[in-house]
């Protein structure tokens, strides 16, 4: 049984999606308040700063459990866990984790940071705000470039994509028109032809309050 800790954040969206893709039984913990976070023990034991999401798989190596943190490592780990969504190719593979690195250095921070200083910071930072709508825009410009002759990001689907589409999925709230990243736009249609994209959504916004 893997036990998911999160809150209802594109990093979690995407471990809930992966969980569904692989069909490996899971648990849902909401984790809604920074005091909740401290409280649980057990994880901040192995958590730097109360990173979440966090995964325990209660039958890890060895049948003991294991804590992961970071959203790209639990991929990995699930990926080798269930033996989908990485290819074993040494080519292949590397083909996706670069994008999937990509994802967790560059368009998760750079879409967050943009989402944080145009609709929650508590003052308007013009810089900042100029600084990472012009990231974005790039971030979604190297997407469509690769995606013009890729069904997905590393050829074919793969944790790579899981990664990027919960974050992608809200363009419009970065002024990103659909005119403007066409092969983006058609890569999430084929994504949400996906029965595990809707469930791993579903499962996580059922904890929004």
């Amino acid at each position: 049984m893997i036990e998911l800790y999160g809150s209802p954040t594109p990093s979690a969206y995407t471990i809930a999606i992966m969980l569904e893709e692989t069909k490996l039984n899971y648990l849902v913990f909401p984790i809604k308040s920074n005091i909740e976070q401290f409280e649980l023990e057990f994880l901040n034991k192995t958590t730097p700063s109360n990173v979440f999401p966090v995964i325990v798989d209660r039958e890890g190596p060895q049948n003991k459990p294991l804590v992961i943190f970071e959203p790209g490592a639990i991929l990995m780990y699930l990926a080798e866990k269930s033996g989908m969504l990485m290819p074993k190719n040494l080519s292949k593979r590397f083909d996706v984790l670069q994008w999937l690195i990509f994802e967790s250095s560059k368009i998760g921070p750079t879409l967050g940071n943009t989402k944080h200083f145009r609709y929650h910071a508590p003052e308007e930072v013009a810089y900042a705000v100029k600084r990472f709508n012009s990231e974005t825009k790039r971030m979604f410009n190297i997407l469509e470039t690769q995606l013009t002759e890729n069904d997905f990001l590393a050829g074919e689907f793969s944790i790579a994509d899981i990664a990027a589409f919960p974050w992608i999925k809200e363009f419009e709230r970065y002024e990103v028109k659909a005119d403007e990243i066409p092969n983006v736009v058609k890569w999430m249609e084929r994504l949400g032809e996906r029965s595990s994209i809707n469930k791993g959504l579903e499962a996580m916004a059922s904890l929004k309050e």
